[in-house]
């Protein structure tokens, strides 16, 4: 590199390098200062007891194994020309406080 490229090079590092250190700086002295913790916070943090409770492992041992169904079965509909799709109708129930509407689809399968 010739002599002249080598300072306009300079002229750019210098400036770049001492903003990257400010910023920096900068961001650690304000997460420093807005970052606090209220007084029921520090009333509600508890500390994790470091004693290992080997009742824990056995008790998991005892769970029994849950196997997933990755299917779903069909449920066969009335309507016989629908090939799927999902219909709601609202059920003839009053509303009234206290009480909530059921919606059913065509296949019979209650949603609240």
């Amino acid at each position: 590199m010739k002599p002249e490229q080598q300072k306009n090079l300079l002229y750019i590092l210098v400036p770049s390098t001492i903003l990257v250190i400010l910023w920096i700086l900068f961001s650690v002295y304000n997460k420093s200062v807005t970052t606090t913790i209220s007084s029921t916070q520090t009333q509600e943090i508890k500390s994790i007891s470091p004693i290992f409770q080997s009742a824990v492992l056995s008790n998991l041992g005892k769970r029994q194994s849950i196997e997933p169904i990755f299917s779903i079965e069909s449920v066969p509909t009335d309507e016989g020309t629908d090939s799927g799709s999902l219909s709601l109708t609202p059920s003839p129930a009053s509303s009234s406080a206290g009480q909530t509407t059921d919606a059913t689809n065509s296949g019979g399968i209650k949603e609240l």
